[in-house]
């Protein structure tokens, strides 16, 4: 049964999207597909210059947007091992991950770490119709900087590393970005 809001001139929809928080906005865009192809073309046609949208790697991936007020986390990667440590809500699976919806926030499990990161990645760039513009990660997503900087034309505005103490590999992998 499709959702009585799609019913809504175009008009309407546009404002109560407008009213949405980014966070909501992919929560809302896991109902259906029809809500999902109505967030996009709304992005598509209105781009929110406001915006910038951040990779944070801190445990988990997240894709934070940062509007004029605030930052806002929208969704997360994670490993499938971190799923039965929180309160068990609402699980789908689809398409070789694991969806949990825990308040107003979507939590995605992998198996693989980096198709999960790669995966919501993509999700948010292409929903809210932004690019990436600045990472904060550790030594293990340093092949996130080249992966973004070929998936777009924009450059990375900046990136913030989380240094691990006495991982000599590391180290390594630093010193050869920052060269």
């Amino acid at each position: 049964m499709p959702f009585p809001i799609l019913r809504t001139p175009l008009v309407v929809l546009s404002e109560i999207i407008s009213l949405l928080e980014p966070n909501e906005i992919v929560t809302a865009s896991f109902c259906s597909n029809n809500v999902n192809r109505l967030l996009k073309s709304h992005y598509q046609r209105r781009k929110p210059v406001e915006w910038k949208l951040f990779l944070v790697d801190s445990g988990g991936y997240s894709i934070t947007i940062k509007t004029s007020k605030s930052r806002i986390e929208v969704i997360s990667a994670k490993n499938v091992s971190e799923l039965y440590t929180y309160p068990k809500p609402m699980l789908l699976k689809t398409n070789g991950y694991i969806t949990k919806c825990y308040g107003s926030y979507v939590y995605l499990y992998f198996e693989d770490r980096v198709m999960g990161k790669k995966m919501v990645v993509d999700y948010a760039t292409n929903l809210f119709n932004l690019d990436v513009y600045g990472l904060k990660i550790d030594c293990h997503s340093i092949w996130a900087i080249d992966w973004i900087n070929e998936r777009q034309e924009k450059m990375l505005a900046g990136v913030e590393f989380t240094w691990n103490f006495g991982d000599r590999v590391a180290d390594k992998e630093f010193d050869h970005v920052l060269r």
